[in-house]
């Protein structure tokens, strides 16, 4: 994964996710590293950790670990303030935003909603390395 701000070249690989902010967030989401890791997806419907309306089976947005978030109340997280994940596989990149906590992820996991999936890979690959 490459964490880097809006407006800067996002810097990436074949294999690489980036988040992309457009407001400061707190020092431990790792802005302008690369960080290899997996993704895998989901389709849920209801609301999303930022407090919004989500449907992950028709929006394009993605899910990060709960290592990243630092508001008590996550709504009120940084993440919540136009924060973008960007995760290419294989030559082909999604841009998502994020919308949601993924709990059963770490460091170097991200879910990203059915659609964001599918523009990576077909989604009977149930995971993939980025």
């Amino acid at each position: 994964m490459t964490f880097t701000r809006k407006l800067l070249t996002v810097l990436g690989t074949a294999t690489a996710v980036s988040l992309v902010a457009a407001v400061d967030a707190n020092a431990a989401i790792p802005f302008g590293q690369v960080v290899d890791g997996k993704a895998t997806f989901y389709d849920d419907r209801g609301t999303g950790a930022c407090g919004d309306p989500i449907d992950a089976s028709s929006e394009v947005l993605v899910a990060v670990s709960p290592v990243y978030w630092t508001a008590a109340n996550p709504n009120n997280d940084p993440l919540c303030r136009n924060v973008f994940v960007v995760a290419t596989f294989n030559g082909k990149k999604v841009k998502a935003k994020v919308e949601d906590k993924c709990m059963g992820c770490g460091r170097d996991h991200i879910d990203l909603s059915l659609p964001a999936f599918r523009k990576l890979a077909d989604p009977d690959r149930g995971v993939i390395n980025l």
